[in-house]
């Protein structure tokens, strides 16, 4: 995945709160699987697999993240379990029409889930991150794109 892809995923993530999370972890995983795909079709089978097994990290971390006390984390573990799956045996038989099961799965899943991140006004879960404020500024003949970070002067450890 580009840097600077990953790069945003990172920012999102010191932002967010749970149900956010969740989010996150779903877009990256979906955008994994889809670098993985366009890597296996050029042929480039280590990048391909690079992105598989990250794809496979964040279905566990789905995985782990599921509260078992409640009856849908049954059908949506079973659910990661064979979206894994089918990503061992798409890299394993170099089949990329296996990523297209697992990536099938998470796109259906994840408008249920922005739908709950819409809905949690809960706090971000990393407490004492900077605020980040993005915005796009006309100059003569371009276009700039400004990215501030807040200046928070309790960051990091407190004594």
């Amino acid at each position: 995945m580009e840097k600077e892809k990953l790069q945003g995923f990172a920012t999102r993530v010191t932002q967010a709160n749970r149900s956010e999370l969740v989010v996150i972890i779903y877009e990256a995983a979906i955008a994994s699987i889809e670098e993985g795909k366009k890597f296996l079709l050029e042929d480039k089978v280590s990048e391909a697999r690079k992105e598989i097994d990250r794809a496979k990290g964040l279905i566990e971390e789905l995985m782990c993240s599921l509260e078992m006390k409640y009856g849908i984390s049954h059908y949506l573990r079973q659910l990661y379990i064979y979206a894994g799956g089918e990503l061992c045996q798409g890299i394993a038989l170099r089949q990329p029409e296996f990523f297209d099961h697992a990536l099938n799965i998470l796109q259906k899943l994840l408008p249920s889930f922005q739908e709950v991140a819409k809905q949690d006004s809960s706090a971000p879960v990393m407490e004492n991150t900077q605020q980040i404020y993005a915005g796009l500024t006309y100059g003569r003949g371009s276009l700039n794109e400004t990215v501030a970070m807040g200046m928070d002067h309790s960051r990091g450890y407190e004594a």
